[in-house]
């Protein structure tokens, strides 16, 4: 038996700290928790953690949190859950509710919740190509034996070609041009839309688009507006939110999807489809083609193309010839990805704007269509440049300032972000946006009025030939080698049996 004594146990000590001097130094090691080894995905929570000295509890917490913002996401799905049950949310609670007397009342008289007003969702924009493509198709191509309705009653004279295509241009818009019959019935087609509706909507439809400005034609589509006062973008608030935030468009949509339930009620009405921001309905008597809309007001654009009007009378007989040009080729209309009609008229007042002055002669018309398919045809790249109409002008990425300042004006701002977005695409290898036809809209720079024509290179191909066959056709009539009864049926090869038809309905409906 061994007996410790103090003695002996200095002694140990003693050795065993010697041991231990002669061992390696042993550092702690050290992983900066700031920095983590691999991040996962690119999240922004990531970038920094919190590390409490005096608190091991929440520097774990902190961590814990960390760790579960880059694994855990957030997906939202589609439908709901089959077996899930979702608690009645009451009017005063929801996003898009507003005290009694701040806004009218849409006079949603059924649980806005419901089956029969909810939004439809992804099922609608496909089959709108049906009912709207139908009526912007009433012109359509002839192939080698063109009609021209509009040399009825007309002799050409055989002296000039370019006022020989003056005077085939001003008769071609005058038989386009609804008559007196057609715009009674169309009058009183609003009448019966307004009657119909007062019930369903807070506000009367207002009638927009080219029955406002001036430039329907005897096969346009009739656009109607509700209107939508939206308090919140008051013109006295120094910062208004956006029109097309998602409460006010949840709004809209129940709107259409109540004038959608009131249409289909009615048998003067089919083919009623809602797509995602409009409503497509054919009036059966007269074949017309109806399009609703919500908004705060008639659009700004429709003043505009008025006073373009006045200011440029040539702007709808150009645009009444282009027309029907782009509609024999399928290039007309957002369902055929073409050029729309707000689109054309913006396209047509930029080309008179930047020849202000150029064509004085009393009979211009032949002269400014040929220069017009000329330009947007052979002399300016419509894929890669963009078109702004106030101030009038082409833009691209080379044109605009390098450096961008804060007090640039407002066109140019708009237009570093329309080609800005043309840049992107392009990077991204999206041709369809990148080569996309580019319209500035004068009363919003930042819009895009020719993001629907994404068949731009068509579109130019078109034009060009355009003034190739015309071009030629006016120098054959001015050397007398032309047996054409026509100049402008060179091009506008067109066959107008459905449209006739379609104008006979109308005619029919008004006795």
């Amino acid at each position: 038996m061994v007996v410790s004594t103090p003695s002996s146990l200095a002694v140990s000590k003693c050795h065993l700290k010697k041991a231990v001097m002669r061992l390696p130094s042993l550092r702690p090691l050290y992983i900066p928790l700031s920095h983590p080894l691999r991040p996962f995905h690119s999240s922004s929570a990531a970038a920094k953690t919190d590390v409490f000295t005096n608190s091991l509890r929440k520097t774990l917490e902190a961590h814990r949190s960390t760790n579960r913002s880059r694994l855990v996401r957030k997906v939202l799905a589609n439908e709901d859950p089959a077996g899930l049950w979702r608690p009645e949310i009451p009017p005063q609670s929801r996003a898009d509710y507003q005290p009694s007397g701040s806004e009218p009342s849409t006079d949603l008289r059924h649980n806005p919740n419901s089956d029969d007003n909810r939004p439809k969702k992804r099922t609608k924009r496909r089959t709108q190509v049906d009912v709207s493509s139908s009526i912007s198709r009433a012109i359509q191509p002839a192939g080698t034996n063109p009609q021209t309705p509009w040399l009825r009653h007309l002799e050409l004279p055989r002296a000039n070609a370019e006022i020989t295509l003056d005077t085939e241009i001003r008769a071609l818009e005058q038989y386009l041009t609804p008559n007196a019959q057609e715009s009674e019935v169309i009058k009183s087609l609003q009448t019966t839309v307004s009657l119909l509706l007062k019930p369903v909507v807070p506000h009367v439809p207002k009638v927009i688009g080219s029955h406002c400005t001036g430039l329907a034609l005897a096969h346009s589509d009739l656009d109607f507006i509700i209107p939508y006062p939206d308090p919140a973008r008051s013109l006295d608030r120094d910062r208004r939110p956006s029109p097309t935030r998602p409460q006010i468009q949840d709004v809209h949509v129940r709107l259409l999807c109540q004038v959608e339930k009131a249409l289909q009620h009615t048998d003067t009405f089919k083919q009623v489809q809602l797509s995602d921001r409009s409503l497509s309905a054919r009036h059966l008597p007269t074949g017309l083609v109806l399009q609703f809309y919500c908004g705060e007001d008639v659009p700004a654009i429709t003043e505009y193309l008025q006073d373009y009007q006045v200011e440029y009378a040539a702007l709808r007989p150009l645009y009444a010839t282009t027309r029907t040009l782009l509609e024999t080729h399928g290039l007309f209309g957002t369902p055929q990805a073409g050029i729309g009609p707000d689109a054309l008229a913006m396209l047509i007042v930029a080309f008179l704007k930047l020849n202000h002055g150029r064509f004085t002669s009393p009979n211009q018309l032949g002269g400014l269509f040929l220069a017009l398919l000329q330009f947007y045809g052979t002399q300016v790249d419509i894929q890669s440049v963009g078109i702004a109409v106030d101030p009038p002008g082409l833009f691209s990425a080379d044109t605009l300032p390098v450096n961008p300042h804060a007090h640039d004006p407002g066109h140019l701002r708009g237009q570093r972000s329309l080609i800005n977005a043309k840049r992107t695409a392009a990077a991204k290898r999206n041709l369809l946006v990148a080569q996309r036809l580019c319209i500035q809209d004068p009363t919003h720079y930042m819009n895009d009025l020719g993001r629907s024509c994404t068949r731009a290179a068509e579109l130019q191909c078109t034009l060009a030939t355009a003034y190739q066959q015309l071009r030629g056709a006016c120098d054959e009539w001015a050397n007398g080698g032309s047996n054409s009864p026509s100049i402008l049926a060179t091009v506008v090869q067109a066959n107008f049996d459905r449209l006739e038809d379609m104008r006979n309905q109308i005619i029919q409906n008004s006795g």
